[in-house]
């Protein structure tokens, strides 16, 4: 009899355990979010528990589709694109891309399976739209001809997709490592296809990472020396620009990679007499390098050389107005700007108009080198003397008795945001004064 009973309570005990396990388990399901119907659903046919959602993404951009899936194991997962099969393509998540923007409007689907049965996701839009900007040039072309033993400046410039748009969301561009532009690349290939690696320069910017934004983008360079020039090759070959940030850390950063539109460089031995569109080249090039280095005399001397050799040359006082502008020489850029215009004149009567670019600086310019306009004001005794002018230049204000002999009253002047004043007592003889340079 003592034996049966205690038969029974081992019985209990083991019925009690066993019910204790199976609460314990019950409340570890609940713990990881899973409910009972999902632990009955994993003996069964395929289900799919969470459906592939819809992307809307950037050209350029990684993106990644997923599904969540119950049923009885082993499950097959296969991704469909537009209802093809996608090769390899066999988890709960997918990734597609860089993308591109022949891909907008494709669908993607999965198709579940076991051995009791098949079911088949919705489908998840994906909807690609315009990719940033990358833009490149090559001594500003995008195809040229090129001599070698001449500088070579390779300019790339990032735009953002709403560019001039003030609402436009800013996309941040940074690197795994180091500044911005260690996510951009430079690719040289010969006419071969063959990857060439050419020694250039960047430019040392520093920022870790730059927003691009509506109505602000980011510009990089590089640049070869004319010693670097006159060892490469002559033929024909491919500069290809990269924006590559695949692998970027930063989770506000944009991730992607997109390459710009190659640019096509034939390179040459320089021939031994220069054309006057090769002599301009040569030295608005040499010129354009000079600043890129600091220069600025040496620009100025390459110029003045182009201008020397052909002084009716456009281009060559149009870069002449620009570097005397940059060097306060506001009397000598404005006379090169109307040179330049006067040029236009004679060398295309037929144009239409002259160029935009000139018309637009020589205002300016006549702002800063004409007359100011003095005004006055009286204030007890004394008169208030004001005028607008420019910080680069020098003002003297002189007076005279009856506008035909002129003396110098002062040379002082107290100046807020470019307007410049002075105050001068009444004298009992009649007085005019005037500002000039």
């Amino acid at each position: 009899m003592t034996r049966n009973m205690t038969a029974t309570t081992r019985a209990r005990r083991g019925d009690g355990a066993i019910r204790a396990s199976l609460r314990a388990a019950l409340l570890l399901f609940a713990a990881g979010g899973l409910s009972l119907a999902a632990v009955r659903a994993a003996s069964g046919p395929p289900q799919i528990l969470a459906q592939p959602a819809s992307v809307v993404a950037r050209e350029g951009e990684l993106v990644s589709f997923s599904v969540q899936v119950d049923g009885s194991e082993p499950l097959a997962i296969r991704w469909l694109r537009d209802g093809e099969p996608i090769a390899g393509a066999a988890g709960l998540s997918l990734t597609v891309g860089p993308l591109i923007l022949g891909e907008d409007g494709d669908s993607f689907s999965v198709i579940v399976t076991n051995a009791l049965g098949e079911v088949t996701s919705s489908n998840a839009l994906l909807t690609v739209t315009h990719g940033i900007v990358v833009a490149a040039s090559v001594n500003r072309s995008a195809d040229l001809v090129f001599c070698r033993g001449w500088p070579l400046i390779l300019e790339v410039v990032l735009a953002h997709p709403d560019a001039l748009e003030s609402n436009a969301v800013p996309l941040l561009i940074s690197a795994t490592a180091g500044p911005w532009f260690n996510a951009l690349q430079v690719e040289v290939r010969d006419a071969q296809d063959q990857s060439l690696t050419w020694p250039f320069h960047p430019a040392p910017f520093t920022n870790e990472t730059v927003p691009l934004t509506g109505d602000a983008g980011a510009r990089m360079l590089w640049w070869l020396t004319p010693e670097d020039t006159a060892q490469l090759p002559v033929g024909d070959f491919t500069l290809a620009t990269i924006l590559n940030a695949t692998n970027v850390t930063r989770p506000d950063a944009w991730t992607g990679r997109l390459a710009g539109v190659p640019v096509h460089l034939a390179i040459t031995n320089e021939p031994a007499t220069l054309t006057p569109v090769e002599t301009e080249q040569k030295h608005r090039l040499l010129a354009e390098y000079a600043l890129i280095l600091g220069d600025r005399l040496q620009a100025q001397r390459e110029i003045d050389a182009l201008l020397t050799a052909y002084p009716t040359n456009v281009g060559g006082l149009t870069y002449d107005v620009y570097l005397k502008e940059a060097t306060g020489l506001f009397d000598d850029a404005f006379r090169s700007v109307e040179l330049a215009l006067d040029q236009v004149a004679l060398q295309s009567p037929d144009a239409p108009e002259p160029p935009t670019e000139l018309l637009r600086k020589e205002a300016e310019l006549a702002q800063i080198v004409g007359p100011p306009l003095l005004e006055s004001a009286r204030v007890n005794h004394e008169i208030a003397l004001s005028w607008s002018g420019h910080p680069g230049l020098n003002y003297r204000l002189e007076t005279s008795p009856d506008l035909t002999a002129w003396s110098l009253l002062a040379t002082n002047f107290a100046v807020v945001s470019n307007r410049y004043s002075i105050t001068v007592e009444l004298a009992p003889a009649r007085r005019f004064f005037r500002v000039a340079r």
